[in-house]
């Protein structure tokens, strides 16, 4: 017995739909990717920000405790103060400025 045009076919899927399912799977992954990237960028300056805000109080705090003694930034008498090594270059590097005398974070 011959198929009819147009006729209910048998249960299963047709290439071009799992083609077109394919294709749309693709294209969600491609926006999560590049979303995700983003945030790694916004989280590494948050972090510099935030070591740069503890590496200013702990200079701070040293100096009280140390006057005379402590020359500013320098990181050698700060490495007791805190207990991660802080990142020194890249994205989220934690640098000094002497022109405003304070850590902050690099634009590399």
């Amino acid at each position: 017995m011959a198929k009819r045009v147009g006729a209910p076919r048998e249960g299963g899927f047709t290439l071009i739909e799992i083609l077109l399912v394919l294709i749309i799977l693709g294209i969600l992954a491609t926006i999560v990717i590049f979303g995700v990237g983003t945030f790694t960028g916004d989280s590494k300056t948050s972090a510099c920000e935030s070591n740069a805000k503890i590496m200013n109080t702990a200079e701070a705090a040293y100096a009280a405790s140390h006057p005379g003694e402590f020359a500013h930034g320098d990181t050698t008498k700060l490495s007791a103060l805190i207990a991660d090594p802080l990142p020194t270059s890249g994205v989220g590097a934690v640098a000094y400025d002497s022109g405003s005398g304070k850590w902050g974070c690099s634009s590399s």
